[in-house]
């Protein structure tokens, strides 16, 4: 079977090193290079240095999506906004596949990735741990049975580094309790952030009623998880036509 072939972007970065990991280690993905910060030590030489690992792996990494190779089918990217924006801008334009997982964006930068995704496979994804999608399907259930019975409270925990508060993660689990069947149907939960020391990622969403509470939580002890999770995203992904999806695809994906 024809190989994945995958740009990475920012190879350097905390979450970005790990996707380099994860997709060497996958038999069905082929990183052909990755694009960082130009003027950085590792422009012109192999992904392997930019990511931390030990052995090459037979990919450059260039300053610009514009200088590497065009023979690929995605580009995986999980910067900052202001690139992901320019990364998004350059798919559209060359139409190529994106995957997207970098949040914090202004409504108006959304709705360019609705617009895009019309004419580009684009996959945005707050969260690409499989847990943390299964989790929301726990939250659909138990926001259709309980619907406007419970105060909802949703409670992110990150590092002191993440910049966007709620988290993306925090968002998306609130507008599946938003979107949930039934009467709580529109119900607005109520949200906390906490940006303290090395957390990894912590999501807790408590139903509290009189006399007892419901909490439903995901723990990420290591960014691995997002990784693996981006991989498995960018295998879905080949050969997809326009469409904006989500990690959901990906799980019902598996499932069938």
């Amino acid at each position: 079977m024809e190989r994945t072939k995958i740009i990475i972007m920012a190879p350097a970065g905390r979450m970005d090193r790990l996707i380099v990991k994860a997709a060497a280690a996958e038999p069905a993905l082929q990183i052909v290079g990755g694009v960082g910060t130009p003027g950085r030590n590792y422009i012109g030489k192999d992904i392997a240095l930019a990511a931390g690992l030990p052995e090459a792996l037979g990919a450059l990494t260039y300053g610009s999506l514009d200088e590497a190779p065009t023979d690929f089918d995605l580009v995986i990217d999980f910067s900052t906004t202001e690139l992901s924006i320019e990364v998004l801008r350059w798919c559209h334009q060359n139409k190529k596949a994106l995957i997207c997982g970098t949040t914090g964006f202004t409504r108006e930068q959304e709705d360019q990735f609705v617009l895009f995704s019309r004419d580009i496979p684009l996959m945005r994804a707050a969260n690409t741990s499989f847990v943390v999608n299964v989790m929301k399907e726990l939250l659909s259930q138990a926001a259709t049975s309980f619907g406007t019975t419970a105060d909802i409270e949703i409670i992110d925990m990150h590092s002191r580094d993440k910049k966007d508060s709620p988290s993306g993660t925090a968002l998306e689990l609130g507008q599946v309790i938003q979107s949930a069947p039934g009467e709580g149907n529109g119900i607005s939960p109520v949200y906390h952030s906490v940006r303290a020391g090395d957390i990894v990622s912590s999501h807790t969403v408590l139903f509290g009623f009189r006399g007892e509470r419901l909490e439903i939580t995901h723990h990420a002890h290591s960014w691995d998880c997002y990784a693996e999770g981006a991989c498995k995203a960018a295998l879905f992904m080949k050969d997809k036509g326009p469409g904006l999806y989500r990690m959901e695809d990906v799980i019902i994906d598996r499932k069938e």
